[in-house]
């Protein structure tokens, strides 16, 4: 009787151990797994905001270049809008300091296209080849 007494608890936990730890072993590899998952769609993400900058970047230029100046405002404010927000959330201090170093130039440019001057497009050149470069990934 006092065998039976410490047999069932043993057997107990033996079996609670039992399905307890191979379910322990999938939640963390399911679990890493997740994480991995989540990394690559912040990449993508990433990756996907850098293109739509150099996408505004470069139509900003080519309505520039095309003396479109009121449609390249519309696109100067949309791409320094989006620099601006990307400098803001991004944590690669590379990127932050191409950013801010375009975003200096902000006020120029878009004074600039207000006026209609077509210096304005020698002043997009360096911003566009900056950005082009420095957000290839």
């Amino acid at each position: 009787m006092r065998n039976s007494l410490i047999v069932w608890p043993i057997l107990l936990i033996a079996g609670f151990l039992a399905g307890f730890i191979p379910q322990h072993s999938k939640a963390n590899r399911l679990e890493q797994k997740v994480s991995a998952s989540t990394a690559q769609i912040e990449a993508c993400q990433l990756s996907e905001q850098l293109s739509q900058l150099r996408d505004a970047a470069t139509l900003m230029f080519l309505e520039a270049t095309q003396k479109n100046y009121g449609t390249s405002g519309d696109d100067a404010n949309r791409f320094f809008d989006q620099a601006q927000g990307l400098e803001n959330s991004t944590q690669d201090e590379a990127l932050r300091t191409l950013l801010g170093g375009t975003l200096s130039m902000r006020d120029r440019i878009i004074a600039d296209l207000a006026k209609g001057d077509a210096a304005v497009v020698s002043e997009m050149q360096p911003i566009l080849s900056k950005v082009e470069q420095g957000t290839k990934r």
